[in-house]
């Protein structure tokens, strides 16, 4: 047996153990996610007066067959009246031959809160997940002609959820909580009872910063992932944002398998093109046991802001507290 075919089988093997532990991490990871905190918290729409386009693409595990990919794209509106949001989510996520495709519109209402404002959000999502049978990737040992289980056509499943979100920020920090998928919705593509359901992830996220000197600034943010039946996680970043405009920072994710020290050690830089648009990397380096089957994950963010630029409020970090 040549070397390739067997790193193709111990792949497979760890992508179908990958893909039990899917059952109950369901919710797609981002390293840079404070540049879009809306994807995983609804409470932070209408966080500004202007309005914002984010796009998120990530690469996960590069190298390895099957890997996961994940695209988002969301519009959040610039706050009305004070007190209203509005933003959109289009999200893509496949893993294997399993790819789902959902959209979330949300609604959130503000207090003003002694120095800061807190937000309570709401997010209605319609999400479609297909299964594609028909994929040259698929193999069988016997053939897939031999096999009944394995029908060869693509199948599809839709439903809704709601998500709920709260978040509070002043200038110098903010603190949020989050539940993406409130109901618990059927995943099977059978009518032969449930057996797989999503279930609900909490994301407990904060962050302070620190004025240095006028030119710089550092912040230091944590984002806490709870889901049912799955091990707690953890994200710890630290970065310093150079005259307003140049941001690099170091994160490390917790997780992986009993025995690791962790999932990845991630390095990001962003940086400030014009006062309107932000673009953002991140490499994560796998620290984890999967660290012999892939060359990391990489991730690239760019966030373009509408409005004039008097219209704006320039704040002394990136994350838009």
């Amino acid at each position: 047996m040549s070397k390739n075919i067997l790193k193709y089988i111990l792949a497979t093997v760890l992508l179908q153990l990958i893909c039990t532990q899917c059952y109950s991490q369901q919710e797609q990871m981002y390293t840079q996610y404070m540049f879009n905190k809306m994807a995983l918290n609804p409470g932070f729409a209408g966080n500004e007066k202007y309005s914002t386009i984010s796009g998120v693409v990530r690469e996960q595990w590069n190298g390895f067959p099957g890997a996961p990919k994940a695209q988002v794209l969301s519009f959040n509106m610039g706050r009305i009246n004070d007190n209203i949001g509005l933003g959109l989510n289009m999200r893509r996520q496949s893993i294997g031959i399993n790819k789902s495709i959902s959209l979330g519109g949300i609604y959130s209402y503000k207090f003003l809160f002694g120095s800061g404002t807190l937000s309570m959000g709401l997010e209605f999502t319609g999400k479609s997940m297909i299964i594609d049978f028909t994929d040259p990737r698929l193999i069988a040992t016997q053939g897939l002609e031999l096999d009944p289980s394995i029908p060869r056509e693509k199948i599809s499943k839709s439903f809704v959820n709601l998500g709920y979100g709260l978040y509070f920020n002043t200038n110098k920090f903010y603190i949020g909580a989050s539940v993406p998928r409130i109901i618990k919705s059927d995943l099977d593509f059978d009518n032969n009872g449930s057996i797989s359901e999503e279930v609900r992830h909490l994301f407990v996220m904060g962050g302070i910063a620190f004025t240095i000197n006028k030119s710089l600034s550092v912040t230091t943010q944590t984002l806490l992932k709870f889901a049912e039946r799955a091990p707690f996680d953890i994200d710890l970043s630290f970065s310093a944002t150079f005259d307003k405009k140049y941001i690099g920072g170091l994160s490390f994710r917790a997780g992986g398998a009993k025995g690791d020290i962790g999932e990845s050690i991630d390095l990001l830089f962003a940086f400030n093109v014009s006062d309107q648009l932000m673009v953002g990397f991140s490499q994560d380096f796998s620290v984890s046991s999967l660290r012999s089957y892939n060359n990391g994950s990489v991730e690239l963010v760019m966030t373009y802001a509408i409005g004039k630029k008097k219209d704006r409020v320039i704040v002394v970090n990136p994350r838009y507290f």
